[in-house]
């Protein structure tokens, strides 16, 4: 759905590459018919933001540890919208870490407004995933 990473370290896929493609302004989309030929691909596509992850934390730039960075990191993954035969998006596939960083960074944004209320309790980053899942 937001397919525009800073360049990929190794072999990048490129969302047009798949049999259906199309690009509505941002979007890139496949039927869901074409979508379920091409599964294995598409699963692999989304993985990629997996390592653009990794590049970022090993940079020291963790994405989840500030929500506007959290949000331009959803908003710039790899994904694809779904369509059923309206042309109605009925699904985005997207990776697991996207859901993982938004995530992390909503709690974060918790903390610090029960902080500022008063209620805060300490928690560590791992308390903090336990709790959100």
């Amino acid at each position: 759905m937001w397919a525009h990473f800073t360049p990929c370290h190794g072999a990048c896929m490129d969302p047009a590459q798949f049999d259906g493609h199309v690009r509505r302004g941002p979007v890139d989309t496949l039927s869901l018919t074409d979508a379920a030929r091409q599964l294995d691909a598409i699963a692999r596509y989304v993985a990629q933001t997996r390592d653009e992850l990794i590049r970022r934390e090993k940079d020291g730039d963790p994405p989840a540890l500030d929500a506007e960075r959290a949000l331009a990191f959803a908003h710039e993954a790899k994904a694809l919208s779904l369509t059923d035969a309206a042309g109605e998006t009925v699904a985005v596939v997207v990776s697991p870490v996207v859901l993982e960083v938004l995530e992390d960074a909503l709690g974060l944004l918790q903390g610090e407004l029960d902080r500022q209320r008063g209620s805060a309790v300490s928690m560590t980053t791992g308390e903090l995933r336990d709790a959100l899942k």
